[in-house]
């Protein structure tokens, strides 16, 4: 089984670039970054001095419950995205996250919730999860903030 890693998608930036605000009302403003901002547009470290912007963002697209809107670090202006979309990003791969499955209704599927070390092997943790019959994606969270990373689901 191949996985996906999904960062947000540039459609959805481009229409809150292009609409002057997130999709929570929150005013698309420029920042200059100090250099330690993960960006979830192309899931790299923004560099320092870099044009970026603080919005709050959520994965899904539908109402939901499980909505978990918060706040993320994007490119200011339009960058090429996430480019290695099958390979788990290295920015994210040795930190403290919690990869949060939801089942195929949508709904959490609380018995596949993980919490990782830097040291564990996220990938191998992502597969586990993905091989569930039950578990249909998986949204990648920081265990610290929780504010969301990037989708994980199955790829033909």
């Amino acid at each position: 089984m191949q996985l996906r890693y999904t960062a947000i998608p540039a459609d959805r930036l481009a229409a809150m670039r292009a609409a002057g605000m997130d999709e929570h009302g929150n005013k698309w403003q420029l920042r200059s970054a100090e250099g330690w901002e993960p960006l979830r547009c192309c899931l790299e470290r923004a560099e320092q001095d870099e044009d970026i912007a603080l919005i709050c963002y959520t994965p899904w697209t539908e109402p939901s419950p499980w909505l978990e809107a918060g706040p993320i670090f994007v490119h200011h202006n339009e960058c090429a995205g996430y480019q290695t979309p099958d390979q788990y990003p290295p920015l994210f791969a040795h930190n403290k996250a919690i990869l949060n499955p939801f089942d195929h209704t949508g709904a959490r599927a609380y018995d596949h919730i993980t919490f990782l070390a830097p040291a564990d092997d996220h990938e191998e943790a992502a597969h586990k999860i993905l091989n569930e019959p039950e578990v249909a994606h998986i949204h990648a969270r920081s265990q610290e903030a929780g504010c969301f990373h990037f989708l994980i689901t199955k790829h033909a």
